[in-house]
This record gives structure tokens, C-alpha cells and sequence, in this order.
């Protein structure tokens, strides 16, 4: 298997396709990555900007240039020594229109041949929540009609311009009373079988090529759109209902990704439906073509070591694969699985305790994980109790419960309290039994929901047995709760708890612990060595297309732990400075005080580095308005996805619009003032974080642009395009924050080139050591030692450096590191080093002063001279 020494993720679509990606190949080598990891490439709904609403698993997608163009893309990395990772989805596909397969099941119903491939539960008709309103508003208003789709052959209801086939079985009913010549139709829909879909659609096309016939079709048509009676008749006839798109959360016949009705759950784990997904994957690799896999939301498959297992067979252990994993705080990805690692969000939260001032006050304390937990639990609640009610009400029934207030609401109450106790994704229990940890988990769930709700205990005791398998065979139940469990999560604390927690942003990340409170050096060095043990080939990410914020913004906000009081004096300030801007908005639709501070430490986040002009605010302006629309339906307080409150959205916005006008320079001039050290402390964050990943444990991956400035929103502000820069031409010394891209870039090109060269061996099989800091700045400082037997290397970082940088460079005044020191670890002879990223040498004794190592770079990494 060749392992990638450094990956760069490149977002496909939003002016990206293949030969835009070939021009930027002497990018990718002069940076010094080894594969490219691109986005989904297959074939998704027209417009994506994304690729994660795939309509086609077999074809790649022509409008990023088709098999031809990626053919020539990899043909071209090749060529300069560089191997492709293909991200991969297999959990879900559109629910689209455009999709043949999910067409195929709208017209035939569950007899269609592609029925099985999709999670459906056929208990009820196929529920098709794409409506405004109500199929019966819709209808009175004349936006539903009868259509021939001459396009895909066949009749459909037609809404604007969506046209949903109609059962063949049904025709009749559209043509009854209809002009005799119509009734070869009817009797080409009567003899149609789905297995022999093609031909009925042939027939049909052939047969309406006669311009008499289809000019009696189209009066046919009207007659019937205008006849509400026969429209809602009609109706009632598909294997299908129409239907107002919030409904979703009451109705819906097919597991989602997530809470998004458009994306619709497949049945991966059937082998068929595996290898029809999967084909063209397996050719490409098979083919040499593709290096590596990233399996998306590898928790929303129903079995995930039988799914990995399969692909691991088809691909054989020349295929490098990682899993988008999200491990909470403890958890260990499952030793069974058949992989490399993860996609990386945990080394997020390793960072988190290296940068962070862990002794601030305010931020933290004894109740506070407390606090979180028990919020956490009531955001889960909500969501069952409102986004996720279809898949509870199901897992209810699956356990042999109906619905209402009797025994089937007791059941889905004891499903609701065992999932908002979960504090992982999910469990993964299978036919093949529980493991102890599994076992473990879901026995201390089923106390703390019984000790929630004392009322259900009964029931949440039945359903752990279910669970654990203790009990009737229920595998379906099983497998059903599992895959909900993670959904829940990810929605209640990424996309829920995290909109409503605006007193530090930096923890608020995915995979982060809501519970979190940083640890310090002390702590890191133990999560790095649990790395470099349980999982050295697992990619170190700083950013991705889902974190919440770009890296070097996260950078910057934890600056704030470290002048908690002075961030809450200046936000008091501006909350009176803004007080007219507030007064102006309708009352009760002004942003509240929470919301506000929200928007003030993500606007630090995202505050450009060079002080902001009249002409740089309108971007910033557009940037953070549309960013606190989502973050305020994402919290779910006053605005949602599914209920919009358009009247506080327009007053957040333009609450948003006073306070970035250029007229308010009141204002804009203290924010600067304030944000001024914590951006010169964030850049240097920023370039410790970076010399970790390029040095630590893992593989490193660059997210697209982030080699530079990062400083971007939550997506889609994170899939902005971005233009490369060349390196710059000198060493860059004595950096200012004007250099800081420059710097980032330079740092990344010289340790990549390390690693895939002097440093090779040593990168991926060296032990990690902490290594000690000694002296009266010992806390402003952490290094760790990369080591074999035959050589070394030692990372050496600055930390809480807020108000401790040079006046002019991004360099920390040397006064701060006197008579401090790292000290060589014990066992081992010093050794000569150099360090790489100044040329100094370090002569060889066992303390080595952190003034002599850092001097005309903010960071330093030490190899054998």
C-alpha cells in the first residue's frame, strides 16, 4: 500500500472541474503533497456545488469534464508523481428527479426494479415531501397539473416544471372520456411491466410522434389538471404522496441523510446494491487509476465493519482508505475496521488543547461540562420529539408498538430518552452480537434514561435488550436505532448546540466535546501519543468543507481564552455603542444579547488581517449576513429550516448592515483596536497549529486555499474558489502579519519536503516523545520529539502569546523565553540539530535554550544537522 505523506483536499464544482485541476498541478508539487483528495466526482445533481447529492454512482460527472477529463487529470498527477483519493458515498443519493433510479421507484412503486436498492418503508406510500404547501392548496392554486415528461416518456404530475411519473396503472383514469385515438396509451400503460420500463417509454415515443394524437393528449391534459376531483383521485392512485415539504418530519416513508429530505438512505449493505454503487470505484482502482478512498458518513451505513470489510476485499490492501469518523472525547475508532485511520476532526481537538489558555476564568468551570451535557440532552429531545418524529414513530412500530398515547408512545419515548443519553455517534451491534464496549455502552444509556424518565423505565429496558440482542430478534430495530442515533448528534450538537454557544467559538467545531475544557499541553501529549499508537495513518485536518469555521480563524478566536475579561468588557462596549441600531429594529425582532455576541466573535473570525477600508466592508457585510441567517436557524431559538421567522432574519441582517456601515466608525475603529493583538496572536497560532500537523502523528491534509489566509465562514463560505500564489521567492525572516501567507506557505513547502525526503523514515515510523520545557515561560512553549533508532526531529511551538508578540514582527519578544529551556529526554545522547526552518545550528547538550532556537521565525523544527 503506498500511505500518502500529505494530502490536498480540493472541493470540486463552484468553478473547479478537472482541467482547472490539472493547471493547478505545479501547485500541488511545489507545496509538496503527494495526493490529490478530491470531492465526489461522480455524476450529481445539475448545479451541485457540492457532489454529495450523487444521481449516478457509474458515471463521472460530465460537468466537470466526464471519464475523459479525469482520465487526463490523474494521468497528469501521475506524470509529476502524485496518486488521486476519492471521496466516496455511500450512505445516501439525491432524492431527484434526475436521479434514473429513484425516478424508476416514483413511477413503479415498490414493483420497480430499483425499489430494493433505496431505504424505504414501503408500510405506506412512498412520501415525496417536495410540496410549498399541502398537495390539496397546491392544487387549488393551479400549481399541480397533468404533463406528458417527453423527456423520460411518460405521464407525471407537473409541478413547476418537477415532473413526478405517474403509474402506468393509472393512466386510465387520465384518459377516461378521452377522444377514442387516445386509447392506444391506455392500452400500452394496461400491458406494461417494470421490468420492461424501457420499451413501455419507447412505445410511448413513438406513438406521440404523430402530431394529431399529441395535440388531443394536451386537451386530454387540461381537461383533467382542471377537474380537482380526478386530480385528487389520481392522486390517491401513485405509490406515492405529494406533499408539503415540513410534513417530512411527521411522514416520511425513507431514511434520510440526516434531516434532509433530498437526500434519500440506500441499502449498501445488500451486496447487490454494493456492487451497483460501486462499480466504476472498483474499475478505477482496479485499473490503478485511483490510490485511496474517503468514505463518507461512514456511521449512517447500516453495518459499517461488514461494509468496510467488502470494500477492503474488493480493493485489497493496496487501497489506502479513511472513514469521516467523528470520535468523541475516549472513544477509539473500532480496531476491527479494516482501515487506515479517520478523516481527522479529532486532531482538531488535539490542537484545541495546545492552543488554548487553559486556566481562564470565566470560560469554564466546575458545572460547566455539566451545564453542557444537560443542554446537549434537551437539544436531542427537540429534535426527536420534532426533525426526527417519522424515524422514532418507525422504531416505535418496529417494536411491535402502534402509534398515539398508549404503548407505542410510551416505546418511542423510551427510544427518545436512550438517545439523548448516548454521548457517542452511535453503537454498532450487529447479528454477530455485542462487543463489551458496545455492551457497556448501552447498559449505562438505559440508567441514565431510566433515571430521566422513571415513567418509560419498563419500556427503555425492553428497548436495550432490542439493543443488545438480549431479547426477541430485532435486528431491523437494531440497525434502525443505530443509524438515527448518530443523525441525532450531529444535528443537536454541531448544528444546534453550537448555533446557541457564542462565549467561545474556537471549542465549537466538529467532533469537538460540548463538555470540553481544555487540558493543556499535558493533555495533548497524551492524545498524541494515543495517535501515534491507535492510528499513525489517519489524516491530520485543520480544516474541511464541514468545519464551522476555516483554521486560521479558530486560530485567532482561542486567543480569546486568553483575555476573557477583556473580550467580555469589549463586547458590554459595543453592545452600548450599537444600542441605536438595536433600538431601530421592530420590537421583538432585534437580535438578543446572546445573538449578538454570536455575531461580534464571529465577526473577529472572520476580520480581515490588514486594518478594514471603506471598500472591504460590503464583502464582509454580505459574508456575515447570510452566515447569521443559517447560524440562527441552525440554533433553532427564534428562526428554523422549517419555520423561517423572515421578520427576525430581516432584523438580524439589518442589525448586521448598521453595524458594518463605514458611518459607524465608532465602532469599527474600538473593534479593530481590540482585534489587532488577538489577530497577530491568532497568525502565530496559526503557524504553530500548522507545524503539528506537518510534524505529528497522521497524515497532513491542506484544505483547499488554506495554505495561505483561512479565515473563512461555515459552508458554503468555506467552498469560495481561491487562486494559487506562487511561493515567495525568499526565505521569509523577521515575518509581520503582512508576510503571514506567505510565512504559512513556506512553512508548508519546507516540512512536506522534509517528509518526503530526508524526513521520509523517519515521518512515518519515528515514536512520538513529549518533550519537557523548562524555565519561568515553560507553559508559553511545547515541543515533541519524532524518533527512530537512527534519527530525530523536534517540533518546538510558542503558545499563549497574546500580548507577549514583538511590536512589528510576529516573532515573541525573547525576553519572554530567558532562562527557559527544552530539556533532552534522559535516555537518549544530544544530538547536533539544525533548525530547518532558520538554518541555525543547535549545538548538542541536554538543555536547549528556546532563545537560541526561536529568532527569525515564529516556529521551529529541529532535524540532524
Amino acid at each position: 500500500m503506498h500511505v500518502p505523506d500529505a494530502t490536498y483536499r480540493l472541493q470540486f464544482r463552484n468553478e473547479m472541474d478537472f482541467a482547472k485541476a490539472v493547471e493547478l498541478i505545479p501547485h500541488f508539487v511545489s507545496l509538496g503533497i503527494s495526493h490529490l483528495y478530491a470531492s465526489p466526482v461522480f455524476t450529481a445533481v445539475q448545479g451541485s456545488t457540492h457532489g454529495y447529492d450523487v444521481i449516478d454512482y457509474n458515471e463521472i460527472d460530465p460537468a466537470l469534464g466526464g471519464e475523459e477529463g479525469f482520465r487526463s487529470l490523474v494521468a497528469a498527477l501521475k506524470a509529476q508523481g502524485l496518486g488521486i483519493i476519492l471521496d466516496i458515498v455511500p450512505n445516501h443519493m439525491a432524492a431527484h428527479l434526475e436521479n434514473g433510479w429513484w425516478h424508476s421507484v416514483i413511477e413503479w412503486g415498490r414493483a420497480s426494479a430499483h425499489a430494493g436498492r433505496f431505504d424505504i418503508d414501503w408500510h405506506q406510500p412512498l412520501t415525496l415531501p417536495f410540496l410549498g404547501r399541502s398537495f390539496k392548496e397546491e392544487l387549488e392554486a393551479g400549481a399541480v397539473r397533468v404533463a406528458f415528461d417527453r423527456a423520460s416518456n411518460c405521464l407525471a404530475f407537473d409541478y413547476f416544471g418537477a415532473l413526478y411519473p405517474l403509474h402506468p396503472e393509472s393512466y386510465g383514469l387520465v384518459l377516461e372520456g378521452a377522444e377514442p385515438s387516445l386509447g392506444k396509451i391506455t392500452a400500452i400503460a394496461a400491458a406494461a411491466e417494470p421490468r420492461e420500463a424501457d420499451r413501455f417509454h419507447s412505445r410511448l415515443a413513438t406513438l406521440l410522434q404523430t402530431p394529431a394524437l399529441t395535440a388531443a393528449l394536451e386537451k386530454q391534459l387540461a381537461r383533467v389538471s382542471a377537474d380537482r376531483r380526478r386530480m385528487h383521485a389520481l392522486h390517491a392512485l401513485q405509490p406515492w404522496r405529494l406533499m408539503d415539504w415540513r410534513a417530512a418530519r411527521d411522514h416520511l416513508s425513507y431514511r434520510r441523510f440526516f434531516e434532509i429530505a433530498g437526500l434519500v438512505g440506500l441499502r449498501v449493505e445488500d451486496p447487490a446494491v454494493f456492487a451497483d454503487t460501486h462499480r466504476l470505484v472498483l474499475a478505477l482502482v482496479r485499473e490503478g487509476l485511483v490510490d485511496g478512498l474517503r468514505v463518507d458518513h461512514i456511521d449512517g451505513l447500516a453495518d459499517p465493519e461488514q461494509y468496510l470489510d467488502r470494500l477492503r476485499q474488493a480493493v485489497g490492501n493496496r487501497s489506502f482508505i479513511v472513514v469521516e469518523k467523528i470520535l468523541e472525547a475516549e472513544e477509539a475508532l473500532p480496531p476491527e475496521w479494516p482501515v487506515e485511520g479517520a478523516t481527522g476532526y479529532e486532531f482538531i481537538s488535539a490542537l484545541a488543547e495546545l492552543i488554548a489558555e487553559e486556566e481562564a476564568s470565566g470560560l469554564w468551570n466546575e458545572t460547566s461540562g455539566a451545564q453542557a451535557a444537560a443542554a446537549i440532552r434537551e437539544c436531542k429531545l427537540m429534535l426527536l420529539r420534532h426533525n426526527f418524529h417519522a424515524e422514532v414513530t418507525r422504531l416505535a412500530r418496529l417494536m411491535g408498538e402502534g402509534e398515539g398515547e398508549g404503548e407505542g408512545g410510551r416505546t418511542a419515548e423510551a427510544v427518545r430518552q436512550l438517545i439523548a443519553a448516548l454521548s457517542v455517534y452511535r453503537t454498532y451491534v450487529t447479528d454477530r452480537g455485542a462487543t463489551a464496549r458496545d455492551r457497556r455502552i448501552i447498559e449505562e444509556i438505559a440508567a441514565k434514561a431510566s433515571d430521566a424518565a422513571p415513567a418509560v423505565q419498563a419500556e427503555i429496558e425492553d428497548v436495550a435488550a432490542a439493543l443488545l440482542g438480549d431479547g426477541p430478534a430485532r435486528g431491523e430495530f437494531r440497525m434502525r436505532f443505530q443509524q438515527l442515533s448518530g443523525a441525532v448528534m450531529a444535528k443537536a450538537v454541531e448544528d444546534t448546540y453550537f448555533y446557541r454557544r457564542g462565549a467561545y467559538l474556537a471549542a465549537n467545531e466538529v467532533g469537538a466535546d460540548p463538555r470540553w475544557r481544555p487540558g493543556g499541553v499535558r493533555r495533548f501529549h497524551a492524545m498524541m501519543l494515543k495517535r501515534a499508537s491507535k492510528m499513525p495513518k489517519g489524516l491530520s485536518a485543520t480544516s474541511t468543507h464541514d468545519t464551522k469555521r476555516g483554521e486560521d480563524a479558530r486560530a485567532r478566536l482561542h486567543g480569546i481564552s486568553e483575555a476573557p475579561d477583556v473580550w467580555a468588557k469589549a463586547t458590554a462596549r459595543w453592545h452600548e455603542m450599537n444600542a441605536a441600531a438595536i433600538r431601530s429594529l421592530p420590537a421583538g425582532d432585534a437580535p438578543e444579547a446572546a445573538m449578538e455576541q454570536f455575531l461580534y466573535q464571529s465577526l473577529l473570525g472572520a476580520w480581515p488581517v490588514e486594518p478594514t477600508g471603506e471598500g472591504s466592508l460590503p464583502a464582509l457585510r454580505d459574508r456575515m449576513q447570510a452566515f447569521a441567517v443559517k447560524a440562527a436557524r441552525e440554533a433553532k431559538l427564534r428562526t428554523r429550516w422549517d419555520e423561517p421567522d423572515e421578520s427576525y432574519e430581516t432584523a438580524v441582517t439589518a442589525f448586521l448592515a448598521a453595524v458594518l456601515a463605514w458611518r459607524n466608525r465608532i465602532f469599527l475603529d474600538d473593534f479593530e483596536r481590540v482585534a489587532r493583538p488577538l489577530i497577530r496572536a491568532g497568525l502565530v497560532n496559526s503557524l504553530s497549529q500548522t507545524l503539528v500537523k506537518l510534524t505529528a502523528p497522521g497524515i497532513p491534509d491542506i484544505y483547499h486555499g488554506s495554505e495561505r489566509l483561512d479565515l473563512s465562514l461555515v459552508d458554503p463560505d468555506n467552498r469560495r474558489p481561491f487562486t494559487p500564489v506562487a511561493l515567495p521567492a525568499e526565505e521569509p525572516r523577521n515575518p509581520t502579519a503582512g508576510h503571514f501567507e506567505d510565512c504559512k506557505q513556506w512553512l508548508i513547502a519546507e516540512c512536506l519536503g522534509y517528509r518526503r525526503q530526508l524526513g521520509a523514515d523517519l515521518m512515518r515510523r519515528g515514536d512520538y516523545r513529549p518533550v519537557a520545557v523548562e524555565g519561568p515561560a515553560a507553559r508559553h512553549a511545547a515541543a515533541f520529539m519524532r524518533q527512530t533508532a537512527e534519527e530525530c526531529a523536534i517540533t518546538v511551538v510558542p503558545r499563549l502569546v497574546l500580548g507577549r508578540l514583538d511590536e512589528t514582527r510576529l516573532l515573541v519578544r525573547p525576553e519572554l523565553w530567558r532562562d527557559t529551556a527544552l530539556v533532552w529526554p534522559e535516555e537518549g545522547e544530544p544530538k547536533q540539530l539544525q533548525n530547518l526552518l532558520s538554518g541555525k545550528l543547535i549545538a548538542a547538550r541536554r538543555r536547549l535554550p528556546l532563545g537560541e532556537i526561536f529568532g527569525g521565525f515564529p516556529v521551529a523544527f529541529l532535524i540532524q544537522a
